[in-house]
């Protein structure tokens, strides 16, 4: 017992087990940024809104081959559906039209009648707002995902304060891009359910 003791309070001892210390930490914080970081072989990475952006993407191209850097580059399309559903579901008017636009995802657990009536819907509402007047700035756009930050603000004579959104679009059948996302910019995510 006392070469056990002798031992433990050896200089020597003591000098490997501050290195052996020294070694875990280097090794736990190596973890710790691989994986707040990521590595390359990682299949998604963060979005700083809460959902996840596909690092196996590949950059959405217009029909002539340009890649696509502006929302007014996006096909007119996708921009009419990103009109039909803010100017319905979030404006709370003519809810029902937005039912096309609006990814299964978004809708789960809705009949097109409840959808309609608007009462409880999945889709922060900005009420009054100027369809007029949005502001557009393309985020992302990849075969599989297009973020895009709307700012919003209220008609004249409304006082909502201007709010910026992020929507969210994944591609539907038939070639169709449909709102999967929509929540204002920097706002927690909320799970689903709540």
């Amino acid at each position: 017992m006392n070469s056990v003791a002798t031992t433990l309070n050896s200089a020597r001892f003591q000098r490997y087990l501050l290195w052996f210390g020294f070694a875990v930490l280097a090794v736990g914080a190596a973890v710790l940024v691989f994986t707040l970081v990521g590595g390359s072989d990682e299949k998604t990475r963060a979005n700083p809104d809460g959902g996840t952006l596909t690092s196996k993407s590949v950059p959405l191209r217009d029909g002539d081959g340009a890649l696509i850097k502006t929302y007014t580059q996006l096909d007119p399309r996708i921009r009419s559906a990103v009109a039909t559903f803010i100017g319905t579901a979030v404006a709370r008017e003519h809810v029902g039209r937005s039912w096309n636009v609006v990814s299964p995802t978004l809708k789960a657990g809705y009949t097109p009648a409840q959808w309609q009536k608007a009462d409880d819907l999945p889709v922060v509402p900005y009420p009054g707002v100027d369809t007029k007047h949005i502001r557009y700035y393309l985020d992302h756009a990849s075969t599989k995902q297009i973020l895009v930050e709307v700012g919003l603000a209220g008609k004249p004579g409304v006082s909502t304060r201007p709010v910026t959104f992020v929507l969210g679009l994944v591609p539907g059948k038939g070639g169709r891009w449909l709102v999967d996302y929509w929540m204002p910019r920097g706002a927690p995510p909320v799970a689903p359910g709540q």
